[in-house]
């Protein structure tokens, strides 16, 4: 899920299950797979729904392939493109061509207007797009016939290609000047994916399979998402057998797991963290929030709160980015170090072992999102490994409208990734400080890395690969000593399921966002009979 409350997306907080109608393995071409989740709707690409471009109701102009194993991010190939984008020599006008035998579920005919109607619906202010930052560099597009599309940008972007995952509407269901999360297709989706939905109510959602889909004729003919109340039922449903699968806690895959089950596990760019508030007094120094990074035990974490299902990290940046990774941007464990600095910056130890300074205590509050267990968890686990060092920490569950209102306060259990296919993104909506395109959720404690705005930007639109990928080392280098975040781990996304008389693809690479468009059903048309 989202680290957002937003109705943008299907799965939320990992709170998954895969649901065989009589809790057996579908039999058949027939056969109706129910996915049980925490909220449905909000299908409006305009709003971030699929904008990695997975989900069955739309397909975007590139998707994603099944993750390689090599450790690198997914190859993208064309969807609804007919080839691969071309750029011209400074990267600032993309042309795509366009599949020709392509409908929308309502019978339209897809063509170059509705590629240049979604994206601009994006960057349009009425639309109140959360994800219009990632496409902040488009300045026009052109449409010089129906199987053509012309992207203009302001600026290079060489990694433009990932922008071109995004769902794509029919230009009709453009609903201009009215916020996006207020579109009909909403409840309603229009697209061109393998399933259409024939009905929706406040619980449940059922989709069937076109059998006129231009990718192929699906054999999963009826899927139904059926609404949870949270992740901790839904736990208990697939241990008591009620359910026949699931996106679970890390820690909990093995003991859930039973006969006629497997576990299904991605890799992914889904970081998860603390977030160090820039309007606590402890917290506003770049020394404390340093202290607080060595005082942590990462190891720790993903051994026993993951359960090895994770990898440790300090930085929004992990290997899979390649050349861009600064492999010495590691905290090291050194807790005595910790404590000298936390002495240094004037935050010493009482009579009672509580770290104050003029009077103020070292505390932080910390907030994790109510009903996500995984946060909760590392919220806990990072709360008792700083107890000892003298700082007072209180974990308790909100509601996101709540943690919204006070995110430069206090400290959120935190996920970032939610569009790590280029670098850019994943590093910018995490460090950089805020624009006028910055989702609200972007770099949440507003803390500034000195010199990382400067670089970010500079590498975005750099043409030069080796010198872009030397401005993100150098972000890294420069976020060691003045961290924004307490970063703890990229998680490995884990999944229980009964996938029994079906031939299923291989999970891909996946963003922080997971569940029924991710692991083992991220790929439904592609499910086969054994």
């Amino acid at each position: 899920m989202k680290r957002r409350h937003t109705s943008a997306l299907v799965a939320s907080l990992g709170a998954l299950a895969l649901v065989i109608s009589g809790c057996e393995a579908p039999s058949g071409g027939d056969s109706q797979l129910v996915i049980g989740t925490e909220n449905i709707g909000g299908y409006n690409p305009v709003n971030g729904y699929s904008v990695d471009g997975n989900s069955p109701f739309y397909d975007g102009l590139l998707r994603l392939q099944e993750d390689s194993g090599e450790g690198e991010m997914p190859d993208l190939a064309p969807a609804l493109a007919a080839k691969a984008p071309t750029a011209n020599g400074d990267s600032t006008e993309w042309t795509v061509k366009l599949r020709e035998d392509v409908s929308f579920s309502d019978d339209s005919a897809f063509d170059s207007s509705d590629v240049a109607a979604t994206y601009r619906a994006v960057i349009d202010p009425d639309s109140a797009s959360e994800v219009v930052d990632a496409f902040r560099m488009i300045e026009d597009i052109e449409t010089p016939d129906e199987s053509t599309v012309v992207f203009h940008l302001a600026e290079p972007t060489p990694t433009f290609a990932s922008r071109l995952t995004l769902g794509i509407l029919p230009s009709e269901a453009i609903e201009k000047g009215t916020p996006a999360a207020d579109w009909a297709v909403n409840s309603a989706p229009v697209g061109t994916g393998a399933y259409v939905l024939e009905s929706l109510t406040t619980d449940t959602a059922v989709m069937e399979a076109r059998d006129d889909y231009w990718r192929t004729t699906p054999e999963l003919k009826s899927v139904t998402v059926q609404a949870y109340e949270d992740s901790s039922a839904l736990a208990a449903a697939v241990a008591d057998g009620k359910v026949s699968g699931a996106a679970v806690p890390p820690r909990s895959v093995d003991t859930i797991a039973g006969e006629g089950h497997e576990i299904v596990t991605a890799r992914t760019a889904d970081w998860r963290g603390l977030t160090l508030p820039s309007d606590n007094p402890f917290t506003a120094s770049a020394t404390v929030r340093k202290a607080l990074n060595i005082a942590v035990d990462r190891e720790k974490i993903v051994d026993e709160v993951l359960a090895g299902h994770g990898t440790p990290a300090s930085t929004p940046v992990g290997e899979f980015y390649g050349d861009a990774y600064e492999p010495s941007a590691e905290f090291d464990l050194d807790v005595e170090a910790a404590e000298r600095m936390l002495d240094e910056a004037g935050w010493t130890k009482d009579s009672d072992g509580l770290r104050s300074k003029n009077g103020q205590k070292a505390s932080i509050p910390f907030t994790y999102p109510a009903g996500d267990s995984v946060r909760g968890d590392i919220a806990a686990e990072v709360a008792a490994q700083l107890k000892p060092l003298g700082i007072g920490v209180e974990v308790e569950a909100g509601e996101w409208d709540q943690i919204e209102k006070a995110m430069t306060k206090q400290a959120i259990a935190y996920a970032g990734g939610e569009q790590p296919y280029n670098i850019d993104h994943q590093i910018r909506a995490a460090l950089h400080t805020h624009t006028d395109t910055s989702g609200v959720f972007d770099n949440p404690s507003d803390v500034e890395v000195p010199g990382a705005d400067e670089l970010l930007d500079h590498a975005a639109k750099e043409t030069d690969e080796a010198q872009a990928n030397a401005d993100y080392r150098k972000v890294q280098d420069l976020y060691m000593d003045d961290p924004s975040y307490l970063i703890v781990a990229f998680l490995e996304h884990t999944y229980v399921a009964d996938t029994q008389g079906w031939d299923v693809p291989d999970t891909t690479f996946e963003p922080h966002v997971h569940g029924s468009d991710w692991g083992p059903w991220w790929n439904l048309a592609e499910w086969t009979k054994s």
